[in-house]
């Protein structure tokens, strides 16, 4: 399979998927959603394996890497501004606004301590 038939149907899975998504949420259905999502991988395996040409390679890696370390910390830093701006602001705010930034603060330690643990599990295998 050549690469430009290859994208045309990665984009026509995901055009299906957004489809079955839409109707999941528009006629309230959980399981539509679920089942279309577990269609779409199967789906993009198969056609991923089907392919002969190079779909993924170093330089690919590379870039996939550097953009998912800039979204990780973009978002770890937005959720821990907002957590620190409910906590200074409590008295100012609404009481779920509160319990939003609260769950917010523990989100990010959370996210930070799994970080911290898979950070040193791949220094040592790696």
């Amino acid at each position: 399979m050549r690469m430009s038939r290859f994208l045309i149907y990665k984009w026509i899975i995901a055009g299906g998927l957004g489809i079955a998504v839409a109707i999941a949420i528009v006629t309230d259905t959980a399981i539509i959603a679920l089942a279309a999502v577990v269609v779409a991988i199967v789906l993009a395996l198969i056609l991923e394996r089907r392919n002969r040409e190079i779909v993924r390679d170093e330089r690919i890696l590379l870039i996939s890497g550097k953009a998912a370390t800039a979204s990780f910390y973009s978002v770890l830093i937005l959720g821990a501004a907002i957590a620190l701006g409910t906590a200074l602001f409590r008295s100012h705010l609404p009481e779920n606004v509160v319990f939003f930034g609260t769950i917010m603060g523990y989100f990010v330690c959370a996210v930070l301590l799994l970080h911290l643990g898979f950070y040193a599990y791949f220094s040592r295998k790696l």
